[in-house]
């Protein structure tokens, strides 16, 4: 019988028990050695070819397999054996499949020593079956646990999945490599699928021992001959390599540029021919000695190159001049351990950099440049163009290289122009003027072009160069410029520039045909209202439809301007009636005073015109605008919607106003203001209870001064505040001072200006005033007008509260001439109602004044709210106010407002007469 076949048939005997165990050693043993001596060579081709990434998995897998191979054959039992190879398998199989993973991670290099912890790893279980057999899992009786099972067929897909990976890999062509490492994976899967099958020692049992040892042994010899064939290579690059070292010294002595190799100390080691011109320097006085001892000249950086590939460019002064090099380090390696070297290669780039930034600065200024700028050659094909051509013809780069610039032709150019053209540069070798060109869009443009022939040495034309401007653009450029500078941008009429010039040139006409001329100033009214309320689009959109109405209301050769704001000005001439001016001013206010309708809004507002004549008023344009800016003053102070004419009288109040205004300023200082007091008498009485303080102006040169004069005034400046002020403490002073005097306590009545009302700081004032003063606040009596308590309700109400919460009394003065809104006056926290003096003027004729104020006695007895009458001049109004049961009056019929002494007199007398108490 066979030896084979009796193994087969005896595969539990005894009696075989002493060839079995040998065999299985020898076999396993073989295959160990096999297996790391495959990843020794697989290690060394991997680094002589530059590192295959799946040699790495491959040397790994086959590292952990031998070793476990190494304790297989050790003669240990045959269930731990079992278990051991089961571990080769699995550990063989998986790591081999990792072939698939990306060549990025093969290469890391904290993998390289893979192999190394694979079979350290691998080590574990080796001792723990020769340590503790015991505890690894097994079964002698020929039966395979699970476990065992699964784990071999878990390691054999791994060798499947490494056999589709070398197959995929070497598809594109027949590779031996390939077809090897396929099929090696491919015998180790069965050898993998066939162990779990087979029974100890039986014919199955060696057939996967002997598959494994041939698969590994030809792995083994597949390697060794790949290793033979490297070291055969090494040999041969080697020689190769010593051919041509000889022709490598000769390039790098002759090198243009200049070769040095250093020590790590920074000494000379090397240089070449070039590095001795460029540095002129001999190579035996430098050769050996550091580079910081025979050339200070060279930068630190230069002598002290470190162990690092770097490239950097500087600049370095010589004898013959400063030049610029580009330097290009490198580490090197000596041929004797630990030996290294710095190698720097040194280009000269002088004449390179001084080129490239002349060419860099040529063509900044090409693309920076206004101008387009085309370049052909002397066929006159397009090379190059800049931004500029782009902008202007619509055309990109790449769309007119190669091309002709017959592209942009417009059309409207003879064929004798172009010939007179290309005569001119051939013959003068230059030639501008204006031409007609059409963009990529079609439009046809103005340009003007010059265009130079460029020469060679040989004075041969290579190259032709046009510049052009767009000079439709520029057109319209100062067109836009002439209508920013002489016209209105919204409204589309002469500005005030334009308007000065227009008048100017209609002032020498008019005088030329000795003829008039007439100029409207026109002022809107209640449009800062509108601007503020509806915003400033509304208000722009109301400018230009208001600008639109004045256009449309004169003829076509009259001149409609805006100045500023609401501010229009029409130039009329060859106006010869007064009453055709009064006529068209009627008209020009009635369009101006016709709704406007914007976003849905209807819309009102009134103008007022100031007019004035040439020559009547004014010879010059400054002369004609000031007194038709006078007239225009006037028409809106007498009534809205109006118009007047100028007059010389005109001129003379508004001189007086204005140096009025001018002393104005400087009258709180010079202590020119007084008070005044107007008594207030208790009709049931007649007696004293209180008085009102007015202000008067002694003025040094022209007396006392009347507040309606210069109250507006002071209005229109910053003065009434301060005036308020003053007149708010010195009337709180005077009372305590008549207090002093034994001459009773009275309540003042104080007016406040719409101004000091609006002011944040008039709580802080009133109180400030009472505090200094002494005056208990019941005392003091503020009045104020319907109109400015109606300006901001919501405001009004809270002020007034905080106003009466310091105990000051509040009373609304000229009641029955503004809104008088009952819901309003229900709200107010007021205590007093002073009736007008134009309903009492009349009230003992005219039934329906005595009706009003029978009316407003009658509300404010009902919202308990007492009613002092002003302006009483006759007994009969007393009588009348005495019987509709009116609490107080003040007027002429009384007494009128006195000065502080000869009111003192009036207090005297009134002491029969209890005053008012707290």
């Amino acid at each position: 019988m066979p030896l084979t076949l009796a193994l087969a048939t005896h595969s539990g005997a005894p009696e075989w028990q002493w060839i079995h165990e040998p065999l299985r050693s020898l076999i396993l043993s073989s295959g160990a050695f096999a297996a790391v001596l495959s990843a020794l060579f697989i290690m060394l081709i991997s680094h002589a070819q530059g590192g295959r990434p799946h040699y790495l998995w491959i040397a790994s897998a086959l590292t952990g397999m031998g070793v476990l191979d190494v304790f297989h054959a050790s003669g240990v039992p045959i269930s731990v054996s079992v278990c051991l190879h089961s571990l080769s398998v699995l550990i063989g199989g998986l790591t081999l499949a990792l072939v698939f993973l990306p060549e990025q991670l093969a290469r890391l290099p904290w993998l390289l020593p893979l192999p190394c912890l694979i079979a350290a790893f691998s080590f574990l279980p080796g001792i723990g079956s020769v340590l503790f057999p015991e505890l690894l899992p097994g079964d002698s009786s020929g039966h395979f646990p699970l476990p065992v099972k699964f784990i071999n067929f878990i390691g054999g897909l791994g060798f499947i999945a490494a056999s589709v990976y070398f197959i995929l890999r070497e598809k594109a062509g027949f590779n031996i490599e390939g077809l090897i490492l396929a099929s090696s994976s491919l015998l180790l899967a069965s050898s993998a699928f066939f162990f779990p099958f087979s029974t100890p020692w039986g014919a199955t049992w060696w057939l996967w021992h002997i598959l494994r040892l041939l698969t590994l042994l030809l792995l083994f010899c597949f390697f060794l001959i790949l290793c033979k064939k490297d070291i055969q290579i090494l040999r041969h690059n080697r020689d190769e390599l010593e051919a041509t070292r000889c022709q490598l010294s000769h390039l790098i002595e002759y090198s243009p540029s200049a070769i040095t190799l250093k020590d790590l100390s920074g000494r000379f080691v090397l240089v070449n021919k070039r590095f001795e011109e460029v540095f002129s320097v001999d190579r035996k006085d430098i050769v050996g000695k550091a580079a910081a001892e025979v050339m200070p000249y060279l930068t630190r950086k230069l002598r002290e190159q470190g162990e690092e590939l770097t490239e950097y460019e500087e600049s370095v002064t010589l004898a013959d001049g400063t030049k610029t090099f580009v330097t290009f380090c490198m580490p090197l390696d000596g041929t004797k351990e630990k030996e290294s070297f710095v190698g720097c290669i040194q280009t000269d780039i002088t004449e390179h950099r001084r080129l490239e930034q002349q060419l860099k600065l040529d063509r900044t200024i090409i693309e920076q440049a206004e101008e387009a700028i085309v370049i052909t050659d002397f066929e006159a094909i397009i090379l190059d163009i800049n931004e500029a051509y782009t902008l202007i013809t619509g055309y990109e780069r790449s769309e007119v290289l190669g091309k002709n610039p017959r592209i942009n032709q417009s059309g409207r150019h003879e064929k004798p122009f172009y010939e007179e053209m290309w005569r001119q540069l051939i013959n003068l070798g230059t030639w501008s003027g204006e031409i007609w060109d059409r963009r990529k869009n079609g439009e046809i443009f103005q340009k003007w072009l010059t265009i130079n022939a460029i020469k060679d040495h040989n004075n041969r034309t290579v190259n032709y160069v046009g510049v052009f401007t767009d000079i439709t653009e520029k057109k319209n450029i100062e067109r836009k410029l002439k209508n920013l500078l002489f016209y209105d941008p919204l409204t589309k009429l002469p500005n005030r520039t334009l308007f000065h010039e227009r008048l100017g040139q209609a002032i020498l006409n008019s005088q030329n045909h000795d003829a008039s001329l007439v100029l409207f100033c026109i002022d809107l009214d209640r449009f800062k209202d509108i601007n503020d309320s509806l915003g400033h689009k509304v208000g722009d959109e109301l400018l230009i439809q208001v600008a639109n109405r004045i256009r449309s209301g004169v003829r076509k050769h009259d001149i409609v301007a805006r100045l500023c704001g609401d501010e229009f000005t029409v130039i009329l001439s060859e106006i010869k009636l007064r009453e055709s001016i009064s006529h068209l001013a009627r008209r020009m206010i009635h369009l101006i005073q016709q709704p406007f309708y914007i976003n849905d809004e209807e819309l009102f507002v009134d103008a007022g015109i100031g007019i004035s004549i040439y020559p009547d008023d004014g010879r010059d344009t400054d002369t004609l605008i000031k007194n038709a800016d006078t007239a225009l003053h006037y028409a809106k102070e007498r009534e809205r919607g109006s118009f007047q004419y100028f007059s010389s009288q005109m001129n003379q109040k508004l001189v007086h106003r204005i140096a009025l205004e001018k002393h104005l300023r400087h009258a709180l200082d010079n202590e020119e203001f007084i008070l005044h007091y107007q008594p207030k008498y208790a009709l049931e009485s007649e007696a004293i209870v209180g008085m009102e303080a007015l202000i008067r102006w002694q003025h040094p040169e022209e007396g006392l001064i009347s507040p309606a004069e210069f109250i507006p005034i002071a209005e229109e400046s910053s003065v009434i505040t301060a005036m308020g002020i003053w007149c708010l403490k010195t009337a709180c002073r005077q009372i305590k001072d008549w207090e002093r005097e034994g001459l009773g306590l009275y309540r003042v009545a104080v007016n406040l200006s719409s101004k000091q009302f609006q002011s944040r700081e008039l709580l802080k004032i009133i109180q400030d005033t009472l505090e200094e003063t002494g005056l208990a606040p019941q005392f003091l009596e503020l009045e104020i007008t319907e109109s400015t308590i109606m300006e901001d309700p919501g405001h009004t109400v809270e002020l007034l509260h905080d106003i009466r919460n310091l105990g000051v009394r509040i009373a609304i003065d000229d009641f029955g001439t503004g809104y008088s809104s009952l819901a309003y006056l229900k709200k107010f926290p007021i205590h007093t109602l002073k009736i007008d003096q134009a309903f009492i003027a009349d009230l003992t004729k005219d039934s329906d004044d005595a009706a009003i104020v029978e009316s407003i006695v009658s509300m404010a007895r009902n919202l308990n709210l007492e009613v002092v009458a002003e302006g009483v001049e006759t007994r009969d109004q007393v009588d009348f106010l005495k019987k509709i049961q009116c609490q107080e009056a003040q007027g002429y019929y009384f007494s009128k407002p006195l000065p502080p002494e000869q009111f003192s007199e009036k207090l005297r007398e009134n002491k029969k007469n209890t005053p008012i108490s707290s």
